[in-house]
């Protein structure tokens, strides 16, 4: 659990693509959130969070980032990161519905889950954590 040992050139780029989408984040009640996913085509998508007044109309940046692999025609994703503002002092990690929806398009329980907190439109690497999806979620909802 939270190797950071697991970070490489590729969740860098992945962190700063997630970086990158938090400044688009739509926030009328919450925090800024981006994401980034690395899919099936070997390219990396971002999204950041969408909220609503409407509760439980908004989307969290990690479906927005699946979402926006999907409409470029992946199925499956490879890895993928999150981040928040380092003034949210809360612990980064996907809630549960997106938890699920990443093993829905995961290419496996073993994807890495990485997350860290940006200050200024830069991540800060010293507070990247590693997780794998089956850490985070060990028993998914499957058919």
């Amino acid at each position: 659990m939270h190797k950071k040992s697991e970070i490489g050139t590729l969740e860098r780029e992945l962190l700063e693509t997630a970086a990158k989408a938090l400044e688009n984040a739509y926030v009328l009640w919450g925090f800024n959130v981006g994401a980034a996913v690395l899919a099936e085509d070997g390219k990396i998508y971002g999204g950041c969070n969408v909220e609503s007044w409407i509760s439980g109309l908004g989307v969290c940046a990690e479906r927005c980032a699946i979402h926006h692999a999907i409409l470029h025609g992946n199925r499956k994703i490879k890895e993928i990161s999150v981040v928040a503002e380092v003034k949210n002092e809360s612990e980064i990690k996907p809630c549960g519905a997106c938890l699920q929806y990443i093993s829905d398009f995961a290419e496996s329980p073993e994807i890495k889950i990485v997350t860290a907190k940006v200050d200024g439109g830069k991540v800060l690497f010293e507070t990247v954590k590693v997780n794998r999806l089956r850490e985070l979620l060990p028993q998914p909802f499957k058919k």
